[in-house]
């Protein structure tokens, strides 16, 4: 797969997140050696930071993740599962990174739900598939084929 813009975009914005809130962490430890916990700076710190709230839900992480994971396959592996609340945006962030199909990988008990989440979001599934990747060896140059079952988005 290659990367694209929704991908690097993602990025980007999450490195920006993690950076701010490490430097709010810092300032927090700075307000609280100088001015003490009960500083009136250090309850505007917890506002700011409760302000700061995390640009992505956790579906469209779930995408974000199978993509970065994904980037030496040939196609999308999803080899986690979702919760209800996160097929939304999980299919919708794919479509966005112009995905058109993907493969659950996933052995979880969870993976009726899942099938029925995604198919309840516009997916099709399409049937049986296998993904080749490298095997997780200890210094081995090997490959493994991955059961699942592919959708089309």
């Amino acid at each position: 797969m290659k990367v694209n813009s929704t991908y690097e975009e993602m990025t980007r914005v999450c490195t920006e997140w993690q950076k701010a809130k490490d430097e709010r962490k810092a300032r927090k430890q700075e307000i609280i050696n100088t001015l003490g916990w009960d500083s009136e700076e250090l309850k505007a710190w917890y506002e700011e930071d409760k302000a700061a709230a995390f640009p992505y839900s956790s579906g469209e992480m779930k995408a974000y993740w199978a993509f970065k994971n994904s980037l030496e396959l040939d196609e999308l592996e999803m080899s986690d599962s979702c919760w209800d609340n996160e097929w939304h945006d999980f299919v919708i962030t794919l479509r966005k990174m112009g995905i058109t199909h993907f493969t659950v990988t996933t052995q979880s008990t969870g993976l009726m739900n899942d099938l029925y989440g995604y198919i309840n979001e516009g997916c099709t599934m399409l049937g049986l598939h296998t993904i080749t990747k490298k095997a997780d060896r200890w210094g081995g140059e090997e490959t493994e084929e991955v059961k699942g079952i592919r959708f089309a988005l």
